[in-house]
């Protein structure tokens, strides 16, 4: 059972079970019955706890049809998981006012929990992926799980720092990455420019001094983007594959 705590900042999950619920596919990939079955009920409460009237049967089904909707199309980090305690909330004024209770206000509710510290403290509290144990090599399963875990932890955070790019040059070797030349040295460009903008602000006097030099370098030579680029380039095809609703990374087993 959900064990749910009450705070001036709102309703909460407890940790170990905050933990639990982000490891929840993203709704948007539930069946759409289960996903709606789920709105209903939280909508249901809601009404309820607000003491307002239920309305009827084929007005409810389009309210609950139309959240729904939204939550599987333009809300896909949200979990079903969470809809109890993003409505539990919002309907106690945690996001703010609001004039009864509509396809608006759920969306607003959803907006603005997805926006809260509470949901991105969530974020920081995932486990992260390991790696076996180096006593062992790696075998193509470790690694598939492992680029597996790093697209889940993409499509909580929307974006994934691939350290070493050790997920791009594994699905690169697995023919995964489909990007074409020209796609490419556009990514590089990005890179560049991205190292531009850094170079822009230094941290330091010394990075100030070697400022002239670091631009020359940066017009004259492709080596040291290329990391950076390929961190671009594993964002940019997880971001292909959620937007395409694709559940996992498509490996051939």
């Amino acid at each position: 059972m959900k064990k749910l705590i009450a705070s001036s900042g709102g309703i909460s999950i407890s940790s170990n079970e905050a933990l639990h619920v982000l490891q929840n596919q993203p709704a948007f990939m539930d069946d759409f019955n289960t996903v709606y079955d789920e709105v209903l009920k939280q909508v249901v409460k809601s009404i309820n706890h607000l003491g307002f009237k239920l309305p009827g049967d084929a007005d409810l089904d389009v309210l609950v049809h139309e959240i729904t909707k939204s939550i599987r199309s333009t809300y896909k980090q949200l979990r079903k998981e969470e809809l109890e305690i993003c409505f539990a909330n919002g309907i106690r004024g945690v996001y703010g006012e609001f004039m009864g209770l509509s396809v608006v206000s759920f969306e607003k509710f959803i907006i603005r929990y997805l926006a809260s510290d509470y949901r991105i403290k969530l974020g920081k509290t995932l486990p992260k992926a390991e790696l076996p144990s180096p006593s062992r090599e790696l075998t193509r399963q470790d690694r598939i799980n492992f680029a597996q875990k790093a697209y889940e932890k993409f499509k909580i955070a929307g974006s994934y720092d691939d350290l070493g790019n050790i997920i791009y040059n594994f699905l690169d070797s697995e023919k995964l990455i489909p990007f074409t030349t020209p796609e490419k040295f556009g990514i590089l460009e990005q890179a560049r420019q991205k190292e531009y903008q850094r170079l822009q602000n230094p941290a330091s006097m010394e990075e100030s001094r070697k400022f002239n030099k670091q631009i020359e370098s940066l017009m004259s030579d492709h080596g040291h983007l290329i990391p950076k680029a390929k961190k671009i380039a594993l964002n940019v095809f997880f971001k292909n594959l959620l937007s395409k609703e694709t559940k996992d990374i498509p490996f051939i087993l």
